[in-house]
């Protein structure tokens, strides 16, 4: 270890060890070495019960994936690591960071699988946090995807990294780039945009590849990405292989590899022992006196040591096949092709040989650790929310400005918008009828993801419909409560949804049951929520609709889990009222004003004749939501429009689709002057399934947008004659 460590981070480390040896079998207790307790500790900052589920979410990680044994002379390990497909450059950012470079292009689906991919990037980054300045200032991955095509995209294999990156792995993800492409806004990437931005909200940041010298030096850039480095591929695994030592008995860079080895059967165990032995012995003799000065740092690969590793190459062995142990050709700048012609074949027939067993299946939610952190100080309890001048900022380290919050958004005008007259011909020509068909297409395309995690038994109690659930991807997570024994008190029916170029603006969420009033309010301040919009009544029709999850008089306050409401003060409008109320944290003894709009106005029946009292009432939020940011001050660190907006009726599908799609249109119209409601709607359904709920509320959609430009002078008045049945809605 470079740095000295002080007493009570020797004593942190002490405790670590201790206690992932209690929790390992006997004969394997004895594997974990300190260096690998101090990357988990650095990683988490030395919080010992953070660094010990980090630790276990790396294991059990790379246990299910099947990555047990990582052997660089091994196929098709060793086709990955020559295809310079991944790789850590030598350069970093102004503040420290590590460089990781995923180059989309070169991923073939078809000719390698999803095991040895993640094989290549585990042992790279395993060298790679070696460095203890890589430790202290975390890592940087960049996923490049300029030039690709859809035959390089790959779903899964895009969760499964990220998946690692996010949760179960020993560096501090500082920020992740997606270098955008067209492919990028395509429907095909709509599920892993909303991935991306769900695993990594406040840590990802996609940019065009030419704007990326804008946040990263240009010297540590290649040159294909607008900087100036020459950087070279085979210093690096030249690098990585100098950093292996000929002796089984010292796995210290591979974090976990003795410990999973020793699962296998004592024989199995010694067979892999002694072929990676003899494998690593042949590459240290192949390897040059490089090997006498390399320790891992960055320079030794980025210096005069990195030539006589690359000159190796050009020696009589050069050319070894698929089973040699030489390092690989040079490369500045990743080639178009995987490989040299004559390797391309050898992997492409070793993956056809291998029967091509791609590991379909993404980490499940349940195997996520809720952990926020990246760089942000840790909270005295688990269970507690952040306090405003705790909470993330959602800008990455470098603060992007507001068009990359933008981009994230899956709302933002594209060719497909028609214009306020356009919108009235199409209406007219379309009828109500056309209207109505053109919902129960989008009605029959199926869902944009799974339900894996509402599904579980312990969280379908906690859902006010059976068949209304939160897609994976995009639900909200609630920070895991340490004393409490259900495992998924991280659930809540809720999902995060994305505004006009705004990404997260709302919280779609169910009406709240008594039993999760407590799960309601703790998402309420983790998410620093200011401004809950209710769409129906408690009860309607004699139906329960929504529990009474706030006190109804001024004065009143109640207790839901560790948070006490109180009502302070109540403002009585014609088709809403507006409830202030003030939210105490009995653990933290901090206390936050929370706006509760209840539109009072929607009919028992189908949907309003007019749009106009939802129009007021959506005005008044908005005024409210602008005010109340204002007043945050510089505690709020997060995008311009602010923390997002809880929105939510019974299921939290029907009105609350309706009135977050109509904000979405006409903030669209306003901005841009045209709308596209069909594609909006479809979109908000990637991230909350099956919202808008009728036909009714869809066409209500078309009528309200017309209705708000006659108000605002976009449009002379229009006779509508609706004569169609009507249909109830919730």
């Amino acid at each position: 270890m470079a740095e000295a460590l002080t007493t009570q981070e020797q004593l942190a480390v002490e405790e670590f060890l201790s206690e992932v040896r209690s929790r390992e079998l006997p004969h394997s207790a004895g594997l974990v070495s300190q260096p690998t307790a101090l990357k988990f500790l650095m990683a988490r900052k030395f919080d010992v019960p953070r660094a010990i589920d980090l630790f276990q979410a790396y294991k059990n990680t790379r246990i299910k994936e099947g990555i047990i044994n990582i052997n660089p002379d091994e196929e098709p390990l060793r086709s990955e690591l020559l295809s310079g497909k991944f790789t850590v450059l030598p350069g970093r950012d102004a503040k420290g960071a590590a460089l990781a470079l995923f180059t989309a292009r070169l991923h073939r689906p078809d000719v390698t699988t999803h095991k040895a991919v993640l094989q290549a990037i585990i042992y790279q980054l395993d060298k790679a946090i070696e460095s203890v300045q890589t430790q202290r200032d975390g890592l940087i991955f960049i996923y490049d995807m300029t030039n690709s095509t859809y035959g390089n995209f790959d779903y899964e294999l895009c969760v499964k990294i990220l998946n690692l990156l996010k949760g179960a792995f020993p560096a501090r993800l500082k920020c992740v780039f997606i270098v955008s492409s067209p492919l990028w806004f395509r429907a095909p990437f709509a599920v892993l945009r909303l991935f991306v931005r769900e695993k990594l909200r406040e840590r990802v940041c996609t940019v065009k590849a030419h704007e990326l010298i804008s946040h990263i030096p240009v010297s540590s850039l290649p040159e294909h990405l607008g900087g100036t480095s020459q950087y070279s591929h085979v210093a690096w695994i030249q690098s990585c292989v100098n950093m292996q030592t000929n002796t089984i008995q010292d796995d210290a860079h591979d974090c976990v590899g003795r410990l999973l080895r020793s699962y296998s059967l004592d024989n199995s165990n010694k067979s892999i022992g002694d072929s990676r032995t003899r494998g690593l012995g042949q590459y240290q003799q192949s390897s040059n006196s490089a090997s006498d000065r390399s320790d891992g740092n960055h320079q030794h690969w980025n210096g005069s040591a990195v030539g006589g590793a690359a000159e190796s190459v050009s020696g009589p062995n050069a050319n070894m096949n698929g089973r040699g142990l030489q390092a690989p050709p040079q490369s500045d700048t990743p080639p178009d092709t995987p490989l040299s012609q004559k390797e391309e074949g050898d992997a492409a027939s070793t993956a056809t040989d291998s029967g091509h067993k791609s590991q379909n299946e993404g980490l499940n939610e349940e195997d996520e650790e809720c952990d926020e952190e990246g760089g942000i100080p840790s909270l005295p309890k688990k269970s507690l929310p952040r306090a405003p001048n705790q909470s993330p900022p959602l800008s990455s380290s470098w603060g992007p400005d507001e068009s990359c919050y933008m981009e994230m958004s899956v709302h933002v005008p594209d060719q497909g918008g028609m214009t306020v007259y356009e919108l009235v011909d199409y209406v007219k020509r379309k009828k109500k009828r056309g209207i109505y068909q053109e919902y129960e297409n989008i009605r029959k395309e199926p869902p944009a993801g799974s339900f894996d995690y509402s599904k579980k038994l312990s969280n379908q109690i906690k859902n006010r419909y059976s068949d209304v659930l939160c897609l994976d991807q995009s639900r909200v997570h609630l920070c895991q409560l340490c004393d409490d024994e259900d495992e998924t008190s991280d659930y809540i029916n809720a999902s995060f949804m994305d505004g006009y170029k705004s990404r997260n603006a709302y919280i779609a969420t169910q009406g709240p049951l008594p039993k999760t009033f407590g799960d309601f309010w703790r998402m309420v301040w983790e998410q620093m929520v200011l401004i809950i919009v209710m769409t129906t009544r408690v009860v309607e029709r004699g139906r329960v609709k929504c529990g009474q999850y706030w006190p109804l008089e001024e004065g009143k306050a109640e207790q839901h889990g560790y948070f006490l409401i109180r009502n302070t003060h109540i403002q009585l409008f014609q088709d809403f009222q507006l409830t202030h109320l003030e939210l105490y944290n009995t653990q933290s003894g901090e206390k936050r004003e929370v706006s509760h709009y209840l539109y009072v106005s929607w009919p028992d029946f189908g949907v309003p004749k007019s749009a106009s009292a939802m129009l007021d009432f959506r005005e008044h939020v908005l005024e409210r939501r602008k005010a109340a940011v204002q007043n945050l001050g510089s505690s709020w660190r997060g995008p311009p429009w602010g923390p997002p907006v809880v929105v939510h009726c019974s299921a939290g599908i029907g009105r609350t689709g309706t009135f977050c799609t109509l904000d979405i249109c006409l903030s669209q119209l306003e901005d841009v002057g045209t709308v596209d409601v069909h594609q909006t709607v479809r979109r908000m359904r990637t991230q909350r399934a099956f919202s808008i709920q009728t036909w009714d509320q869809y066409y209500f959609c078309y009528t309200a947008v017309i209705e708000y430009a006659q108000r605002h002078g976009k449009l002379s008045p229009v006779q509508w004659s609706d004569s169609d049945l009507e249909t109830d809605s919730e």
